[in-house]
């Protein structure tokens, strides 16, 4: 991450710093590709199991994936206090950087002055940027209303770029983001876009600046790429990271017909109850242990971990794990 800085003269032409200041601090966002949104490992205790970062990381970089959201949803991040959520950034952190990985730290799903923490610890780190969802209980209801949410959060951390989580099925949060965007864009100078889907990258496309960008969030990733969205954070990532760069690189090379029987295949590939079915074939695929799903999610049971390896095997996939 580098930084570029207005004006930093007072109103009355002396130079300094101060809390309005802070604001004309533009962080320029320089994290694009695909980025896995990784899994949080845990052991059988349902303690988090730092250990396994260093070989995940491994793995990631290996497979050439080009950043990482710590916290996600698919990191059960809502499921963690606040100390394991730092624990847990401290270790990618130490783990990403001798890579080159871009670092991204989802700081959101909790009350507010634990989400200012998430978001002030991420800036002490030197994370690449952080990533919020909305308030989950005291939902905004107007994008004016989210706009002062994500300016705290802003400002708790104006050195970094901000990235908003539009995630509606699971946050009930769903203002209209194009709204959000133009209020945005004079009152949030971080603000650098916003993972979602494809329907409202099209929405806001028109309105992004040179630096923004909307990170897909599923497994479309053919027709995201053809409508010109090649940045994502999606699970797939994370177990199929050539299939997925393969789909990226095929719509470039303009070969639509491989494209479609590419996507088709990662289609096929993603099935279950999400975070426990994903994180169950993550182990199966690459024997890397991630543990079991935190309560209130239901972690596969021996039997569907057969039935899930079994459908891998009829897809051809090759399993790294017996079950």
């Amino acid at each position: 991450m580098s930084l570029t800085f207005r004006s930093l003269n007072h109103a009355d032409g002396t130079a300094g710093i101060d809390d309005q200041d802070m604001l004309h601090l533009i962080p320029v966002f320089e994290v694009k590709g695909v980025l896995a949104p990784v899994f949080t490992p845990f052991m059988e205790s349902g303690s988090v199991d730092l250990s396994v970062i260093p070989i995940y990381m491994a793995y990631l970089d290996t497979h050439q994936v080009n950043g990482i959201l710590v916290g996600g949803t698919t990191g059960e991040g809502m499921s963690l206090n606040v100390s394991e959520r730092k624990s847990l950034l401290e270790a990618w952190m130490t783990a990403a950087r001798p890579c080159g990985t871009k670092v991204i730290a989802q700081v959101g799903g909790a009350p507010l002055p634990d989400v200012l923490e998430l978001a002030k610890h991420a800036e002490t780190q030197r994370a690449d940027g952080v990533m919020t969802l909305p308030e989950l209980y005291y939902k905004p209801k107007t994008s004016e209303q989210l706009v002062r949410y994500l300016q705290s959060v802003a400002e708790a951390a104006p050195t970094l770029p901000l990235i908003y989580y539009h995630f509606p099925m699971m946050t009930g949060v769903d203002v209209n983001m194009r709204q959000l965007f133009s209020e945005a864009s004079t009152k949030l100078p971080n603000l650098k876009g916003a993972k979602a889907d494809l329907g409202v990258a099209d929405q806001v496309a028109g309105l992004l600046a040179e630096d923004q960008k909307i990170f897909i969030a599923n497994h479309h990733i053919a027709p995201s790429v053809l409508m010109g969205h090649d940045s994502s954070i999606a699970t797939v990532a994370n177990l199929f990271p050539d299939l997925v760069h393969n789909i990226v690189q095929t719509v470039k090379d303009e070969d639509v017909l491989k494209a479609r029987v590419l996507q088709q295949r990662l289609n096929n590939l993603v099935d279950g109850d999400f975070v426990p079915a994903m994180k169950a074939t993550m182990e199966l695929v690459t024997g890397i242990r991630l543990g079991p799903a935190r309560r209130p999610l239901v972690p596969l049971n021996m039997e569907q971990r057969k039935s899930l390896r079994d459908t891998l095997n009829s897809l051809d996939v090759q399993l790294q794990m017996a079950v």
